[in-house]
């Protein structure tokens, strides 16, 4: 009789080691479409016999753990940080590429409709009207310029606004990673509440490795030490070290500071890296090309202008007011003040003689600048360079979106090699929990056979 209260035992064990099964499960379906769920398997262990006499004492759980692959989930991590930061690429350009507009109906048609006016000049070069229509197009030039120069202007403080909030998101998940490292100290791998924490903290660096191109080590107890690139902590274990902002002496914008170094320079994944990328160097160099096409064109004009005559006689009299420097041309570009006051279209040279105020040969030179090979050392008219500046920015643009989207199936791939190791699949919790159905059913019914058995000998007894 005592194997059969033996046997009563194991099986109510069973019992428990079947419905703990099933609880897993329910886990897994229930946290289906949680962000940084992974995978519950429960492991189920025999139990040796207590006697000769006895085939088992049944089976219990030995523990509970998550199907993790750390190998794949580096990659995810280093993919993700390399996808953010061409995406982020691809935005800004993209944003840079509209604001330029199509060749031939932007900056490139204001020079155009300008040097077009001075045609119309030599055809009547005494006309008031003509005149004044020269000095129009010309502020119209001037306009186009500044407006394009503070668009790019807008483009690098957005760059640097968003570099700024970024840096504020990098912070408060080192300092929830560091949180989540403090509680992970002296739980069980095994514990429910230890499995939480470590799908919590993964994710976590899984969110900041979008940010910033991490280095990253995980400690024996689950949790992680992190760095910069560079080797600049953020993370190290219980601790958290922020990064901070400090606004160039010039420009005022954002430099990011680790342990009291500047490390801009360092960062090259990530949303992070992407928007340094290009507020630092794509955009500095947009702004310089159309800085110098700016300053090219003041200079040839003013050039031919001076050397001619207005109908007053007088001559050295600029056109575009002349830029200090070819920095910042495009955006201090301006008609002359003396040529837009009242009476200003007098001074207008049209003429190459004092002596001949209806002569036109300035203006014809002048005109001729439209076709004019003068940019890229003699090369190349000034609507060409502009068309040569507005196929590159699209040029780049379209590379970064190819990139991006390279990246994407990149990653794509590698979180379907994710989602098999860690991921939930219904139809597999569905064939689990079937299994363990049935085995609780099964173990019910041998329960039931042997309460049975017991009370026979009972009866049998009395």
């Amino acid at each position: 009789m005592s194997g059969l209260f033996g046997m009563l035992s194991s099986t109510a064990r069973s019992l428990e080691t079947q419905r703990f099964g099933l609880d897993v499960v329910g886990q897994n379906i229930a946290n289906v479409n949680t962000p940084g769920y992974t995978k519950r398997v429960v492991d189920i262990v025999e139990l040796p016999p207590s006697d000769r006499l006895r085939a088992g004492d049944g089976a219990v759980v030995s523990g509970v753990r998550s199907l993790r692959d750390r190998l794949i989930d580096r990659r995810v991590r280093e993919e993700l940080s390399q996808q953010e930061r061409e995406g982020t690429v691809a935005d800004l350009l993209g944003t840079v590429e509209v604001a330029l507009g199509a060749v031939g109906d932007s900056l490139d048609a204001s020079l155009t409709e300008f040097f077009d006016a001075f045609a119309r000049l030599t055809e009547t070069p005494m006309s008031s009207t003509a005149r004044q229509e020269v000095i129009l197009q010309g502020e119209s030039v001037a306009r186009a310029f500044n407006t394009m120069a503070a668009r790019f202007e807008s483009a690098v403080a957005d760059a640097d606004t968003r570099v700024r909030g970024v840096v504020e998101q990098v912070n408060d998940l080192t300092s929830r990673i560091a949180t989540l490292n403090r509680s992970l100290a002296g739980t069980s791998a095994t514990s429910a509440a230890g499995l939480n924490l470590r799908d919590q903290v993964n994710h976590a660096v899984t969110e900041l490795s979008e940010l910033v191109d991490l280095s990253v080590i995980e400690r024996p107890d689950g949790g992680f030490d992190l760095a910069l690139a560079n080797g600049a902590p953020l993370v190290i274990g219980e601790r958290a070290y922020a990064l901070t902002v400090a606004d160039r002496a010039v420009t005022g914008m954002a430099d990011i500071v680790a342990g009291g170094a500047v490390v801009t320079g360092s960062i090259a994944g990530g949303r992070l890296g992407g928007l340094i990328h290009v507020r630092d160097t794509v955009l500095p160099d947009y702004e310089a090309r159309l800085d110098l096409l700016a300053h090219t064109v003041a200079g040839e004009v003013n050039a031919l202008h001076q050397a001619g005559y207005g109908l007053d006689g007088t001559t050295a009299q600029s056109f575009f007011v002349p830029p200090p420097g070819v920095a910042g041309a495009a955006r201090a570009l301006a008609v002359d003040g003396a040529l837009t006051a009242p009476g200003g279209e007098r001074l207008l040279a049209a003429s190459d003689s004092a002596t001949a105020p209806g002569d036109n040969g300035v203006a014809r030179s002048l005109a001729n600048l439209r076709d004019a090979k003068v940019m890229d050392g003699g090369t190349v008219t000034f609507t060409g360079f502009w068309g040569q500046f507005v196929y590159r920015v699209g040029r780049d643009s379209a590379l970064a979106r190819d990139e991006a989207q390279s990246q994407a199936d990149i990653v794509r791939q590698i979180r379907t090699l994710q989602d098999a190791v860690s991921g939930i699949s219904i139809d597999e919790e569905a064939s689990d929990m079937l299994r363990f159905q049935r085995a609780y059913e099964a173990n019910a019914r041998f329960f039931t056979t042997i309460d049975e058995t017991l009370e026979t000998l009972m009866m049998m007894v009395r």
